[in-house]
């Protein structure tokens, strides 16, 4: 009866168990509230990340006290659901969960994937970070895509250039299917494997987008993301005010059918929220409660 009144979303579950042991095993009699997700503000200055606090949407305050595996002083370039986040600390790399402070084990090739003068500007993961099978791509400067199967023994970085095209974004759709973003097309990537077993980047594919306003769309378009929405590819376009017709800055978004590479403009996310960023291209389930 207690937990029914006092917990009504993910983190009133964190909160409840935390209270004592025997509040902790009623918690564990109940079923997980979904996820909702976490703004984590991030300088890459240690001091400064100590005083910040990670910011709950669902609740519209800061929580009162730091995540125990806060990367402090470290650049975040990529996240995954489950608190799992990527790391730099100049061009060394770490996967942590900001929730537990459990580390992924990198080996030192594994920890390191760019040379001199091109640094790391995206990670994203096929899956959750602790699975024996996730695949994590990063994408670089130099506009190359590397891949790494970290529980692969003695595995590490594959680089492979991608396109003439200077890729912006980078997203896996359905855990296997790898896309690439350019500043002029969208891109396939096709994932194979090397003579170790050690995945790499084994074709590059254009992908015809077949609708008028979708064309249109992009060459006006100042800014784009891909993303994941509901197991489909789908694509934002940011618009300022000189290229469409409105008063501050906009959004549109497309999907693909996925079949004949036919995009459709949506009007809602429903119930997604989308979070757009540097090294952030992401749609998240938020159900409607309440």
């Amino acid at each position: 009866m207690v937990y029914r009144r006092c917990c009504c979303s993910r983190y009133d579950h964190i909160r409840f168990a935390a209270v004592c042991t025997s509040w902790r095993a009623v918690a564990s009699w109940h079923p997980k509230p979904p996820a909702l997700p976490l703004l984590l503000p991030s300088t890459g200055d240690a001091k400064r990340d100590r005083k910040a606090r990670a910011y709950i949407l669902e609740d519209g305050r800061a929580l009162r006290r730091p995540l125990p595996g806060f990367p402090w002083g470290k650049r975040i370039i990529g996240s995954h659901d489950g608190g799992w986040v990527a790391a730099l600390t100049g061009t060394r790399l770490f996967i942590m969960n900001v929730f537990s402070g459990t580390r992924v084990a990198l080996s030192a090739r594994q920890s390191i994937i760019s040379e001199e003068d091109n640094s790391i500007t995206k990670i994203i993961f096929s899956e959750d970070p602790s699975s024996s099978t996730c695949i994590v791509a990063a994408m670089t400067t130099r506009c190359k895509v590397a891949l790494c199967w970290i529980s692969l023994p003695g595995g590490r970085w594959l680089t492979r250039g991608s396109t003439a095209d200077d890729l912006t974004d980078i997203a896996f759709c359905n855990g296997t299917d790898l896309y690439g973003l350019g500043r002029y097309a969208l891109y396939r990537l096709l994932i194979g494997a090397d003579g170790k077993g050690a995945p790499v980047v084994t074709s590059v594919h254009r992908i015809r987008i077949k609708m008028p306003i979708f064309t249109d769309c992009w060459e006006m378009s100042h800014d784009k993301y891909i993303f994941e929405l509901r197991g489909k590819l789908a694509i934002a376009m940011k618009f300022s005010p000189k290229f469409y017709c409105c008063n501050n800055h906009c959004f549109r978004v497309f999907q693909f059918d996925g079949i004949e590479n036919k995009s459709i403009e949506l009007t809602s996310l429903g119930d997604h929220a989308l979070f757009l960023g540097p090294a952030c291209s992401k749609a998240v389930h938020m159900p409607l409660t309440g």
